[in-house]
């Protein structure tokens, strides 16, 4: 067991400037008790499914007096099930808080672990900037999907009825993740597949985000090289060496994004995950088909980089070398992964019609802080049209 996706000395030293150790390897997980006795923690909260947790060799924390497990919430979490994690944190004043499983638990725990349990509390902390409480101990995450990238990032996605908030703040940061690619063998095809979808998306708008640094790029390009090979084989190599390789790209991808933030893509998926129920990373990678086409053409006309549209473009083509293409065939090639993956490339077979359109586009520039990160300015006639496209 590492304590950092070996192969990378560089970037072990630049993941302890970033505040999350990440311990890695296959086997790192059946460490997690130790780990937590090693914290002198006398009461731990834990958010996770059952079944998650019997999966993961931790069934006999169901029964175990000091662990309180905390299983209230649903993928794509929403704020009430997070206030009910956080009502149970009040009662249980936890030394240590685990979050084991996909993106939505490790999130949920994020939130729990600091955000007030009133609803008008929780809102302030979300939507106007008020600080969170001081975190409940310290945060251990472990994923058992390879994608998310929320192991080694400070923010976490929650819903309130019709509206996305980021709760984006450093006591959402783990103070150590455990990944152990042998956790993901039990994934189903599609979860394993949507998920590394979602990392190439990380990847390619963190690569090109207004907010990237010379580190974030290196970390986005590497997680970028590792995964366009099993994604181009719909996933279906399976082997310990793929997960692991999923893996350390979801962490990269995740250190990524921690410093640039996601992009348009990101901004227009969530609408069609909480309206019409398709798995994030697969709304992810629907958009980021157009939404590479339209950077493509406007980075010229329509650059909002402050370093130019040289630089935009420069993004642009180390995405396509990464495919081997020229960035006008990139398009075409995110649409195969779709397809080849199993899952149609047009927005059409998903429910939303062309009528519905105005108000999707409406929907993803609302989200302000993602879709103004793009490098390339989005007007509302030239979105719509592109998007037709894809329709």
């Amino acid at each position: 067991m590492a304590a950092d996706p070996g192969g990378h000395g560089a970037q072990a030293a630049s993941g302890a400037r970033r505040g999350v150790e990440v311990v890695f390897g296959a086997g790192a997980v059946r460490r997690l008790d130790a780990m937590v006795d090693s914290r002198g923690a006398r009461r731990v909260l834990v958010v996770a499914t059952e079944g998650g947790l019997r999966r993961a060799g931790f069934g006999h924390w169901l029964d175990s007096p000091r662990h309180h497990v905390f299983s209230g919430f649903r993928p794509n979490p929403v704020l009430d099930d997070v206030l009910a994690g956080c009502a149970l944190r009040d009662r249980v004043a936890p030394d240590l808080v685990v979050g084991l499983g996909g993106g939505s638990a490790m999130d949920v725990a994020k939130m729990v672990r600091a955000l007030p349990a009133d609803g008008a509390a929780a809102r302030a902390c979300l939507g106007a900037g008020a600080d969170p409480l001081p975190a409940a101990g310290d945060l251990v995450l472990v994923p058992t999907t390879s994608g998310t990238g929320s192991e080694v990032t400070q923010f976490a996605t929650v819903y309130d009825g019709e509206r996305k908030f980021s709760f984006d703040h450093p006591t959402a940061a783990a103070t150590c993740s455990v990944v152990d690619p042998e956790l993901t063998a039990t994934c189903p095809a599609e979860v394993t597949t949507s998920c590394a979808m979602d990392a190439l998306c990380h990847a390619v708008e963190s690569l090109w985000a207004r907010r990237s640094q010379e580190g974030s790029r290196a970390d986005a390009l590497r997680a970028l090289g590792a995964l366009t090979g099993p994604l181009g084989d719909g996933v279906k190599d399976t082997s310990a060496a793929v997960r692991e390789q999923l893996a350390r790209a979801a962490i990269d991808a995740g250190r990524a994004i921690n410093v640039t933030r996601t992009t348009a893509a990101h901004a227009f998926a969530y609408r069609l995950t909480s309206h019409h129920g398709v798995p994030h990373g697969v709304a992810c990678l629907l958009n980021l088909q157009w939404l590479f086409a339209y950077n493509t053409e406007r980075s010229g006309t329509h650059c909002e980089d402050d370093r130019g549209p040289a630089h935009v473009r420069a993004q642009l083509d180390a995405v396509a070398a990464a495919f081997g293409l020229d960035p006008v065939g990139v398009p075409g090639r995110l649409g195969e992964l779709l397809t080849q993956s199993g899952w149609s490339s047009r927005l059409s077979d998903y429910g939303l019609t062309e009528g519905q359109l105005p108000e999707y586009v409406a929907a993803g520039l609302g989200s302000t802080a993602r879709a103004a990160n793009n490098p390339v300015r989005l007007d509302e006639s030239l979105v719509l049209r592109a998007l037709r496209a894809v329709c």
